[in-house]
């Protein structure tokens, strides 16, 4: 029997230091290898953080801020978050959800610990990825999902290895809810103690792996700790192997390759600099819109 190939890794990076607000966070994407993996654009890992129980408070709008050209997707491991934007949008998501918002022509937003979080305290630990957007829906209205554990299609794994989630995109005939504008997907792989699973990674997309926190073998090399790892673009099956005593976490994801040019600044991702200058215009003369936060959380 011929033995399968393994899809090579290209290279892996630990990502920078940047503080956001009074959180420590993990840069991984863009990183000093590659620029985006698919239509991910940006990757941002909130280190395990502690949250002390507090009086619940509204947002006051200090940290609300504007996105164009993109989808926004938080995904919270613990933790609970809640958002609020200028179109309306607004959510309550516990740890295994995810908040997508589609920025379009754009919008404000802001993601704040739910109230009953921050009544109660605990370990807030999430990604926030940049999803680009093709340019025709760059211009599009925005839009909002909640996403609750719940949503998400959960595939067991073969031999008792864990279990996949199929956070955005499809595997065999599982289906995220998530709204897509090109071809994508985005995993969360649980393995179980000393368990192993292999999946096979089509040629023509661009991959990549995160692993947050322990560490995990990955075609016979071990990464972890707020490491991404990044694959050549060639069909092959990728190994994925824990060897710790306790499960552990790992994010795959990616998709085609963005064919469109790419002009990023501050918090817009464009196809040209013109747009960018227009993406800044269009915010500062107010055609973002404001956040409600007392209508939106039913406080009036």
């Amino acid at each position: 029997m011929k033995k399968t190939q393994q899809r090579s890794v290209k290279g892996s990076y630990s990502g920078m230091n940047s503080k956001v607000g009074d959180l420590l966070v993990n840069r991984l994407l863009p990183g000093s290898q590659v620029y985006a993996v698919g239509p991910f654009v940006f990757l941002d890992h909130l280190y395990p953080t502690e949250q002390k129980a507090k009086t619940p408070t509204l947002p006051s709008g200090k940290f609300a801020h504007p996105h164009r050209g993109i989808a926004t997707f938080s995904y919270i491991f613990t933790g609970a978050l809640e958002h609020f934007d200028s179109h309306g949008g607004h959510g309550i998501v516990e740890a295994g959800g995810a908040q997508w918002m589609k920025a379009g022509n754009g919008v404000v937003h802001d993601e704040h610990n739910s109230p009953e979080f921050q009544q109660t305290g605990g370990i807030l630990h999430s990604l926030q990825f940049w999803i680009n957007l093709p340019a025709k829906n760059k211009a599009e209205a925005p839009d909002y999902l909640a996403l609750q554990p719940s949503d998400i299609p959960e595939i067991e794994l073969p031999d008792h290895a864990g279990t996949l989630r199929v956070v955005i995109g499809s595997i065999g005939d599982k289906q995220s809810p998530v709204k897509t504008y090109s071809d994508q997907f985005l995993y969360h792989v649980v393995l179980q103690p000393k368990s192993k699973f292999t999946l096979a990674m089509p040629a023509g997309q661009e991959a990549a792996a995160f692993v947050p926190l322990d560490e995990v073998s990955i075609n016979g090399s071990d990464y972890g700790k707020s490491e991404v790892i990044f694959f050549r673009n060639e069909e092959g099956e990728t190994e994925l192997i824990n060897k710790n005593t306790h499960a552990v976490d790992l994010i795959l994801f990616g998709g085609e390759r963005y064919a469109e040019p790419i002009v990023a600044e501050g918090p817009f991702v464009m196809n040209n600099r013109n747009e960018i200058a227009q993406a800044y215009k269009d915010f500062f003369d107010g055609r973002y819109g404001e956040i409600d936060y007392k209508k939106l959380s039913g406080q009036v």
